[in-house]
Order: structure tokens, then C-alpha cells, then sequence
């Protein structure tokens, strides 16, 4: 019995071996394929590209599926593509040279928003105490005002 239950698991293990290859082969190329542009004209990532028949999409998920099949490393493939297409190719750019730029400048802008918005908040906090003070002393007017107009008894 406990040598038919082995032989039933090694079948099996054996049987389910290809499929987890191929799961993983397909998963990888899932991934790496996140990386790159349809180079169709549609400015989609080319797992996204959702052209009806298009005539780049389909041959560079077979070129990728080739080179994983060899076992190329995501880097060696990245740079074959780049190499291929150039680096338009990329779903971002890379961080290096003046690409480096891309990366930089959101976080650049952002800093600069907030030091503007800040000064702006503080120049302005500082006319808003200006004018509470000059309404204090319209109160002791506004007083005076009242007892006039309390005083006052219109001729009818």
C-alpha cells in the first residue's frame, strides 16, 4: 500500500512539474512585460495593449517568451529590447543622464509648491492679525456710536 501511494505521488509530481514551469514562464513574461511599450504607436504598456491585431504586440511577446525560454536574466532582456528599439521602449526611464530629470523635477516642484504655499500663508496670516487689531480699536468707536444713537430721539 505505502509503495503504491509513492508511486502515485512521484506520477504526480512529475505530472504537475511542466505546468508550475509553465505558470512561472508565464508569470515572468507577465511581469517583464510591464516593463516595456507597445512599439505599435498606441503609448500602451505592451501587457496593456489593446490594439485588435497588432502587428507589434504579438511578436514582441514571442521574442520575450524566446528569451526567457533561453533563461536570459529581466537585465539582459531589458537591455535586448532597448538595444532593439531603443530606449522609447521603456515604460519608464531609465535613472541615469539627463533622464535622471524625470525622476527629480515632480519632487523639486513639489518643494517648491509647499515653501510658495507657505510663505504666501504666512504673509497673508500676518495682514489677518493687522486687521483684527485695527477692528479692536473700531470697537471703542462702535461704543461711542451706540451712545450717540441711543441719545439721539428722531423728530417725527
Amino acid at each position: 500500500m505505502k509503495r503504491t501511494f509513492r508511486k502515485l505521488a512521484l506520477v504526480f509530481m512529475l505530472a504537475a512539474t511542466p505546468l508550475s514551469l509553465a505558470a512561472d514562464r508565464n508569470e515572468r513574461i507577465r511581469t517583464l512585460s510591464g516593463n516595456f511599450i507597445c512599439v505599435c504607436g498606441c503609448r500602451q504598456l505592451l501587457s496593456a495593449c489593446n490594439h485588435f491585431n497588432c502587428p507589434s504586440s504579438g511578436p514582441m511577446f514571442a521574442e520575450l517568451g524566446k528569451h526567457v525560454d533561453q533563461g536570459m536574466s529581466d537585465d539582459a532582456i531589458i537591455a535586448y529590447f532597448v538595444e532593439k528599439y531603443g530606449s522609447t521602449v521603456l515604460s519608464a526611464p531609465p535613472v541615469s543622464g539627463f533622464n535622471l530629470t524625470a525622476w527629480v523635477m515632480p519632487f523639486v516642484a513639489l518643494a517648491a509648491g509647499t515653501l510658495m504655499a507657505l510663505y504666501f500663508l504666512r504673509r497673508f496670516r500676518a495682514r489677518w492679525a493687522g486687521a483684527a487689531e485695527a477692528d479692536a480699536d473700531l470697537a471703542k468707536y462702535q461704543d461711542k456710536v451706540e451712545e450717540e444713537l441711543k441719545k439721539f430721539t428722531p423728530e417725527d
